[in-house]
């Protein structure tokens, strides 16, 4: 009894969701976009009939209409996704113990001894699938890896995709592993690949055949042990992950790639990066603006301060920079913010002059927090933001790989109808 883990990984998230809430949509090819009408784009999510003609993630639009002429453009509904996201976690939930989630597509569970069977654990895979298909509807599949790490599982759950199911054991290992492309483990990409292959580990088996020693000096750490320790089915504790920035960026509207709108939409991203510092308790020693003139030129900037949370002071630092942007440039087409140099409010040392301007401030900000958690992110905000307030493509919600946005924090329009 050794299948301690359960990997659960759904398959064309974003697009299998609208042809779940979309019927017209079901069998076709479907690329998920950004935003219509803009053929500079990708497609973030494409079904499963969009990839059988080539098109997959980061698929330019233009390349996309030439792979399959037939592909539906559908603009993304972030809230949407994020919805259905919260649903199918509870419902997971309700059959297994959902230890983390990783990704908006992706989460794992531990499965408890009386469960480690092959028989009861692929039993409670197919009750999760069964109630998926009942409850949200049969488009959104899920493909199941189970396995004694969390690391194999994760590995068995790609290997039929979609909605598939599959158990490697240790009697499975390495056999089972064999067929995967080394770039499918999280973490080797291409440059790790050219040192893999500067090694002469060309295949999964071996990586499976490379000593301790030898995947430990590729790697250059120890990551290189947890590796070989890894791929034997062996569970090793986590290591633990420090959040290191915050921030948004965005391509920016027609209506809003002006000097003007660009630096509005920028504190506009300033001001909802602001109120997920306060909400998850960091405060920032460094922000950093991006900004793209055009569609060739990049423009970066940095400043430091004390560590703060403060949006007024923050803004006030923004403009500073935004002040020193480049002349004779072309009109603005996206801009981001970053917060770096991140400290837990734990680990943070407050001021030992505080001037009373400042705390009445910062009890203003958390006062406006708590109304735009109620009524929405556009009801209170500082009035430099005001331009792209009013436009609702300017800085829309977006979902990350690695963050799932709080529907509490977030001002986008109201979700387009749920109805099936």
């Amino acid at each position: 009894m050794s299948l301690r883990y359960i990997f659960l990984d759904f398959d064309s998230f974003f697009a299998s969701v609208e042809q779940q809430m979309r019927p017209e949509l079901r069998g076709k090819p479907v690329g998920v976009v950004p935003s219509l009408g803009v053929d500079t784009t990708c497609c973030i999510a494409a079904s499963y009939e969009a990839k059988a003609y080539g098109v997959k993630t980061g698929t330019g639009v233009r390349e996309a209409r030439a792979l399959c002429p037939g592909i539906q453009l559908i603009e993304a509904n972030h809230t949407r996704y994020v919805k259905i996201h919260e649903r199918l976690k509870e419902l997971i939930h309700s059959v297994i113990y959902v230890e983390e989630v990783l990704s908006i597509d992706e989460m794992y569970g531990r499965l408890p001894p009386h469960w480690q069977h092959p028989e009861v654990a692929q039993d409670k895979a197919c009750e999760v699938k069964s109630l998926i298909g009942d409850k949200i509807g049969p488009q959104v599949t899920v493909s199941i890896g189970l396995a004694p790490n969390r690391f194999i599982a994760k590995l068995a759950s790609k290997l039929n995709k979609p909605n598939g199911l599959v158990c490697v054991d240790f009697k499975d290992l390495p056999l089972a592993l064999y067929p995967m492309e080394l770039s499918d483990i999280t973490g080797i990409g291409p440059r790790m690949l050219r040192r893999l292959r500067s090694a002469r580990i060309l295949n999964m088996g071996d990586l499976y055949a490379a000593s301790r020693r030898k995947l430990h000096r590729i790697w250059g750490s120890v990551e290189g042990d947890r590796m070989w320790y890894a791929l034997r089915g062996i569970d090793l504790p986590p290591v633990e992950t420090k959040k290191s920035t915050i921030g948004h960026s965005h391509v920016l509207p027609p209506a809003l790639r002006t000097f003007h709108g660009g630096h509005a939409t920028l504190h506009r991203m300033l001001q909802k990066a602001c109120r997920r510092l306060r909400a998850e308790g960091y405060f920032t020693g460094c922000l950093i603006v991006q900004v793209k003139f055009g569609f060739d030129l990049r423009w970066a900037a940095e400043t430091h301060c004390f560590p703060t949370q403060d949006s007024v002071a923050l803004g006030q630092l923004l403009d500073a920079l935004w002040a020193d942007r480049p002349d004779d440039v072309p009109s603005p087409t996206k801009v981001g913010v970053t917060f770096t140099k991140l400290i837990h409010h734990k680990n943070h040392t407050v001021s030992l002059f505080p001037e009373d301007n400042d705390l009445r401030r910062m009890q203003l900000q958390h006062a406006m927090d708590a109304i735009n958690r109620t009524h929405g992110g556009r009801t209170l905000y500082y009035a430099n933001s005001m331009e792209a307030q009013k436009d609702y493509g300017a800085a829309p919600m977006r979902i990350a790989f690695t963050h799932i946005p709080n529907l509490d924090m977030e001002d986008d329009t109201p979700e387009r109808g749920m109805e099936q």
